[in-house]
């Protein structure tokens, strides 16, 4: 199990994989704060209908800098021709966005949208999920999106590709798509697999019909031509939830070492209303939710007496945070801070009170980066001690933040031997402790033979002690 663990990537605590033991520290989510000047973006063109439906994916174009935002448009009154279309916003900050005018659908008077896709005519269609795979070279844009003929309630999944995320080209035409036993609210993300590298999240039709399941997330993965087996439960709720909750959909992305995923929680109340939560998996296929349960990002509380965006739903974008970083100069050896950006989309109506897409609009909030979660030591000290792992190189560097403000915060790492005993030179007392908020902070030991750069290769564990502080995760600098 150890030798899993790969350090060359930030290590999260969003399981337990690799912690071996922990003494008087808990486990806490944090939520991102919201930009104070939500919503970033309100549907004003004809052909966006009353609201925004479904956030593809958000990402910075490193082809041009610029921020790139696709979402679609679900039956625009204004527009009856339109069943379902992709759209596209630009943006030159992360915070004000703009529909370019783009050559590939014309409006009713004529000028250009920002339509890259109109499906035509289509039955049922769950969200589209736009990837960035510069790997693939000339063709970096993947949207894969499950949609059924018109008329109809069957579901198959397609794959296109994109030079530009502008002129999309289609693996395989409609009505030739892929037979994935899914229904709808299918989202995808990139899988381990080389064969079959989408995995589709969304309702397994089989499995919810022989059980009665209400809403609950299955598993599917694809390539353009195929489906890799049947449909695999995820995730359903359990006998601690409220009975009145609904997994309204699940979607996921790789995040360093681990996936990441959200789902979210239809509350079937008087009032309904929906929310995210938070799942994690090391291998896409097994996911399990974060303990404690709580909510990762709820609508504003309050929000339906203040007029907010979100009042009664959020909906996060089905693709990974924007990752910004900020040094402290150009001979920083690593960023003093990371920001993750979650753009979602809400409103003031959930599913059994108004269409999803009754004035929805889009709006923006941060979390620090590796911020999902971290292990607090508060009132008492306590520790953390890892399985045993290979170093892979380099220098050890903490994402960790001090708390309260008074001083008396700190965490220091000592690397251990396999028997838990104290490395020499590499001890917690000679260890120069951290206070300071910081996603690499640099640890440093002032004993003899001091510096854990010579231990690569070797087999090791990390022990971390904490007075006051919140550790979010630790990676090496090399390897």
């Amino acid at each position: 199990m150890g030798e899993e663990i790969d350090a060359r990537q930030a290590q999260l605590f969003l399981d337990d994989a690799v912690i071996e033991q922990t003494v008087r520290v808990q486990r806490v989510i944090h939520q991102p704060f919201r930009y104070w000047g939500n919503p970033v973006y309100a549907p004003e063109a004809p052909w966006e209908g009353s609201g925004v439906v479904y956030l593809a994916g958000v990402y910075v174009d490193p082809a041009d800098g610029v921020w790139k935002l696709w979402y679609a448009t679900l039956n625009p009154p204004a527009c009856p021709e339109i069943t379902y279309a992709v759209c596209m916003l630009t943006s030159t900050d992360g915070f004000h966005w703009e529909r370019p005018e783009l050559d590939v659908v014309r409006a009713h008077d004529g000028g250009w949208t920002n339509i890259v896709l109109d499906l035509g005519a289509v039955g049922g269609t769950g969200s589209a999920t736009i990837l960035h795979e510069p790997e693939r070279g000339g063709e970096p844009w993947t949207m894969v999106i499950s949609s059924c003929e018109a008329g109809t309630w069957h579901y198959k999944g397609y794959v296109l590709r994109s030079a530009d995320g502008v002129h999309w080209r289609w693996e395989r035409p409609m009505p030739n798509g892929v037979d994935h036993g899914m229904h709808d609210r299918c989202t995808a993300l990139r899988g381990p697999d080389p064969e079959f590298p989408y995995v589709l999240l969304s309702r397994g039709t089989e499995d919810s019909r022989r059980w009665g399941l209400v809403r609950s997330a299955h598993r599917v993965a694809i390539n353009p031509g195929a489906a890799g087996g049947p449909p695999r439960r995820v995730l359903t709720p359990d006998l601690e939830d409220d009975p009145a909750g609904q997994i309204y959909h699940a979607y996921g992305f790789r995040y360093e070492s681990i996936y990441v995923g959200l789902f979210q929680w239809y509350w079937e109340h008087d009032e309904p209303w929906a929310e995210m939560e938070l799942l994690t998996s090391r291998d896409s296929v097994t996911w399990q939710r974060l303990r404690p349960r709580r909510p990762f990002f709820s609508p504003t509380p309050g929000g339906g007496r203040v007029g907010a965006y979100d009042a009664a739903r959020t909906d996060t974008a089905l693709s990974p945070p924007v990752r910004t970083a900020h040094g402290s100069g150009p001979d920083a050896p690593a960023p003093d801070m990371e920001t993750l950006w979650f753009y979602s989309w809400g409103g003031p109506a959930m599913h059994g009170d108004r269409h999803l897409t009754f004035g929805a609009t889009i709006g923006v909030a941060q979390l620090r980066g590796d911020g999902f979660c971290s292990l607090r030591a508060r009132r008492f000290p306590g520790s953390v001690v890892t399985k045993p792992f290979t170093w892979p190189g380099g220098r050890l560097l903490i994402n960790a933040v001090g708390l309260g403000g008074g001083g008396n915060a700190s965490l220091r790492a000592a690397v251990l031997r396999a028997d838990l005993s104290e490395i020499e030179g590499l001890s917690a007392a000679d260890a120069d402790p951290l206070s300071r908020d910081g996603v690499r902070q640099e640890q440093r030991w002032r004993g003899a033979g001091a510096g854990i750069e010579r231990l690569a290769g070797k087999s090791v564990r990390l022990r971390f002690l904490l007075e006051n502080s919140d550790l979010y995760a630790f990676r090496a600098s090399g390897g």
